[in-house]
């Protein structure tokens, strides 16, 4: 069975990010898994609801719990470490801290869990952390090294080693963003994107490995988002976004390449195009690493 797992820094993310790509493999019969590396504590309760006297890692646990059964994953992962926090904020010095982690601690544990699994295909962040978030950064560097960890034979690893056929960071199309917020703005809608973020979010067009088609999935991927109740609310601009606009601006989810277990040519670029899996970059074909 094809096995896809996606990293991600904080609960919530991997709704947002690759909600729809998970919801669409996981239909066809693929094997779906996330790991989330830290329980959100720092986040702020954005959608106001009321909490009661529940501490925010115990709430976001729960609303995980319910995006896991919207998304219809096979298994979640908790890595076990703290929210970092905003650039410049006290949590940035905890000593739990996920930006604070050893880097080879840290990759260790996700790469016991990439033995365990053997995905084909693992998503994460890009090497910017999509927006410079610690989390999100670490998130990336952690699950590049533990992608090389889980392949390597002499590594203290737990399981089997395994090679994973190839690794991906989502992102978004920056020209895709900019015409997006062009739209909104042009008919006095908020946009999601701020007017001084808009120009260098995302990754050119051209960069971008693997665009998927997640219409059909859109339903899911919004209830799924929904399901972390304390970060996004019904009435955020991801949910107040024209009909006609919606399939346009968040039908497709798009991935760069960050290693794979030999180098793609044409043919293998084209077949991966439009699906992760157009090319199965199996283990032990005699690749002797991954390369970028």
């Amino acid at each position: 069975m094809p096995t896809l797992l996606a990293v991600h820094p904080h609960p919530d993310d991997e709704s947002i990010a690759v909600g729809g790509s998970l919801v669409r493999y996981g239909r066809a019969g693929t094997s779906t898994h996330v790991v989330t590396c830290t329980g959100g504590e720092a986040g702020d309760n954005l959608a106001g609801i009321d909490l009661g006297d529940r501490p925010m890692d115990e709430v976001r646990r729960d609303e995980m719990a319910a995006a896991v059964e919207v998304l219809g994953l096979a298994s979640h992962t908790w890595l076990g470490y703290r929210d970092s926090g905003m650039v410049g904020t006290p949590e940035n010095d905890h000593p739990d801290a996920f930006t604070n982690a050893d880097l080879d601690e840290a990759a260790t544990r996700l790469a016991e869990v990439v033995r365990r699994l053997r995905p084909d295909v693992v998503v994460s962040d890009d090497e910017r952390g999509t927006y410079g978030h610690p989390d999100h950064v670490m998130s990336h560097r952690v699950t590049g090294r533990a992608v090389e960890l889980a392949a390597d034979p002499q590594a203290d690893v737990e399981g089997t080693p395994h090679r994973v056929g190839l690794h991906v960071a989502h992102t978004i199309s920056r020209e895709e963003v900019q015409q997006m917020h062009d739209e909104l703005r042009s008919r006095g809608l908020v946009s999601p994107f701020d007017d001084d973020q808009v120009a260098s979010f995302g990754t050119p067009s051209e960069q971008i490995l693997v665009v998927v088609d997640v219409r059909e999935e859109l339903a899911a991927k919004q209830e799924a988002m929904l399901a972390h109740r304390s970060q996004i609310a019904e009435d955020s601009a991801f949910f107040n976004i024209p009909d006609e606009l919606v399939g346009r601006s968040f039908g497709s989810e798009s991935f760069v390449l960050v290693s794979s277990a030999r180098a793609l040519d044409d043919a293998d670029r084209s077949a991966l195009a439009t699906d992760l899996f157009g090319v199965v970059l199996t283990p032990g074909d005699g690749s002797s690493g991954s390369v970028s």
